[in-house]
């Protein structure tokens, strides 16, 4: 039975982990994180004999850096229009402050000789994506009664 010692030679990429925005959040709004991974297909020397090795993400275990942690069947994905949105991926801070914010993918393997069927290899392994800092602000809202660009003396413009 092939295990991960006996993998070990053959490495996956760690996933790499974005934010919106970008670097800060707003105290209770939510951030989004997005972590990117994808199924990997490593090619080497296994017990002496050529073979593959296929890693499949199975989870993301966030580190959200304020002592909030989660878990997440995916990587998340980028708010598209909705910016400031909740998603499955995206935290809340209650508080002001610089924390660092982080991420790791769990993995599953399989592996082949010789283009043969794929055979798993029992349990996961986690690799983590370098940490980001997160500088989370206060902002004030104001009402206005219009566009301020077309009527720059409306309140709050």
């Amino acid at each position: 039975m092939i295990t991960w010692s006996d993998i070990a030679s053959f490495r996956a990429s760690a996933p790499q982990l974005a934010m919106e925005p970008d670097g800060w959040a707003v105290r209770g709004l939510p951030t989004n994180f997005v972590a990117t991974a994808s199924v990997e297909v490593i090619a080497g020397s296994l017990l002496g004999f050529p073979a593959e090795v296929r890693f499949t993400p199975v989870g993301f275990a966030w580190d959200y850096g304020d002592g909030a942690t989660g878990f997440s069947a995916s990587g998340g994905s980028s708010w598209g229009g909705a910016a400031f949105s909740e998603t499955a991926t995206s935290h809340i801070y209650t508080t002001r402050g610089d924390f660092s914010a982080s991420v790791a993918v769990e993995l599953s393997a399989e592996y082949r000789f010789g283009g043969g069927d794929w055979r798993p290899i029992s349990g996961t392994i986690r690799l983590a994506a370098s940490a980001t800092p997160v500088a989370v602000k206060s902002a004030t809202t104001v009402l206005v009664a219009g566009s301020c660009v077309a009527r720059p003396s409306d309140p709050g413009c």
